[in-house]
């Protein structure tokens, strides 16, 4: 399966408008030794509404994963993060905990740190400044990821993977 299979498709009442006008569709993909996964796409044709996630189609054993983010490759590095997954960035001070609004996401590693900084807002002070060096590849830190399910994955080879 290279291309995404649409498995479902649906208009529904829109969370944001109330117009029956938000289209829903759900994904089947499968990344090649990783697995299953699905993706829901939402979007509203009438208030622009988008809502995306991503969730297991299947699950493996928990896992650990710690990546040493070196250099600016290492910042490109593709992640695959399910909701179920905790993340962390020990030397930034940064702790994410997945919870009930926590999405699915596919990104990169600089792109997490982007997400962390939207999410954190403009009064974090030396953290925020922190993360952004670290975004510019001027601060080496840590990318560890604990997913109970074991679906995330970070694409590089100096990846540590070990089983919870």
């Amino acid at each position: 399966m290279n291309e995404p299979l649409l498995l479902h498709e649906e208009t529904l009442k829109c969370p944001v408008c109330g117009n029956e006008t938000y289209k829903v569709q759900l994904y089947l993909y499968e990344i090649p030794a990783e697995g299953k996964i699905l993706i829901m796409v939402g979007e509203c044709s009438s208030c622009g509404y988008r809502h995306r996630d991503v969730f297991p189609a299947e699950y493996k054993s928990p896992v650990r994963i710690e990546l040493k983010v070196e250099t600016e490759e290492d910042l490109e590095t593709l992640v695959f993060r399910s909701s179920s997954a905790d993340v962390e960035l020990p030397e930034l001070g940064v702790e994410v905990m997945a919870g009930a609004l926590y999405q699915g996401v596919i990104t990169t590693v600089r792109g997490l740190l982007e997400t962390f900084l939207t999410e954190l807002g403009s009064n974090c002070g030396q953290k925020c400044d922190e993360i952004k060096e670290a975004m510019e590849g001027k601060k080496k830190f840590t990318l560890i990821i604990k997913d109970p399910s074991g679906l995330s994955y970070v694409l590089n080879r100096k990846v540590a993977v070990t089983q919870l």
